[in-house]
């Protein structure tokens, strides 16, 4: 076929996938029942791929924003990190996700701020109080702004300590983007992310820990590895199917190959289940990976 009649049913295709999602709605469900739920947790992690797309192939970014929104009512988690977020994505989803505040830091060193990314989190507004947030770099400075050498950009971890407010109970939830060009800086990141947990439970005591992340890495990777021996656990375990379960899809349709994003919980958690989600509900993929969710039980 003509080069040129294919770009053009290209574009023509992602200028109609584009219309659909502007004049489509995102319905707003209820959070009441997981409010009154204080037994167990649902938290997910997602990579947003929001700087990213293009109009040609229909990702383009703008694009996904609804269908992301729609696929988090649906879910509707206590708790969600999501990586590769910006500023354009979060001012938009403000008005899809009105059950949720946010929280969230640009990782510095890119050009401009649409590019800058984020590793935020989500969490229900009437069922939690925030009672710290912050962030650090994946560095051997993780305090202050900085890159470690070799890493393919700036990566940090942020987290959020939440206290439910009709029970008291809390738990942290951290967030993360491991490098994806450096297998060392890999390395180091899960280090200081372990280091940063620690620390966390040592100031709060015996409190639930669980860290989300894209990791640029199976599961036998160093860093898992290194979580693994800190005392947490890969909440995927619970599934027999989980490590034959694509989280980095490629925007295609693929789900089966080995995931690369991870949630890990420390003892005062029981994972009660653990999922990813492929249905997008829609013809336009949400991103270049799926939704992990996991439910959690409080020990």
């Amino acid at each position: 076929m003509n080069k040129f009649f294919v770009t053009t049913a290209c574009i023509f295709t992602a200028l109609t996938s584009l219309v659909s999602s502007i004049f489509s709605t995102v319905e707003i469900k209820s959070a009441d029942e997981r409010i009154a739920e204080t037994e167990t947790v649902i938290v997910a992690s997602y990579n947003t791929a929001a700087p990213w797309g293009s109009i040609l192939d229909g990702t383009y970014t703008t694009c996904r924003i609804k269908p992301f929104a729609r696929q988090i009512n649906d879910v509707l988690p206590d708790s969600f990190g999501v990586q590769e977020i910006n500023s354009k994505w979060v001012e938009s989803l403000e008005k899809y996700l009105t059950q949720y505040s946010y929280y969230g830091v640009i990782r510095g060193g890119d050009e401009n701020e649409t590019k800058s990314e984020m590793n935020g989190i989500y969490y229900l507004t009437e069922k939690y109080e925030l009672v710290e947030s912050n962030t650090f770099w994946l560095s051997e400075t993780p305090e202050v702004e900085s890159k470690y050498e070799g890493a393919g950009c700036y990566r940090i971890c942020s987290y959020v300590v939440l206290k439910n407010k009709s029970t008291e109970k809390m738990y942290i939830h951290m967030n993360t983007h491991l490098d994806n060009a450096s297998a060392e800086a890999r390395q180091i990141g899960g280090k200081v992310v372990a280091q940063k947990a620690n620390e966390l439970c040592e100031k709060y005591g015996d409190i639930p820990v669980v860290i989300t992340g894209d990791f640029n890495q199976y599961s036998d990777g160093e860093s898992c590895q290194l979580l693994l021996a800190s005392g947490f656990t890969n909440a995927n375990t619970v599934n027999p199917d989980a490590e034959n379960m694509l989280t980095y899809n490629a925007w295609t349709q693929e789900t089966e190959g080995r995931p690369i994003d991870f949630i890990f919980v420390n003892s005062a958690f029981t994972v009660n289940s653990y999922s990813v989600i492929t249905e997008t509900g829609s013809d336009i993929n949400v991103s270049d990976h799926y939704m992990i969710t996991a439910e959690l039980k409080f020990n």
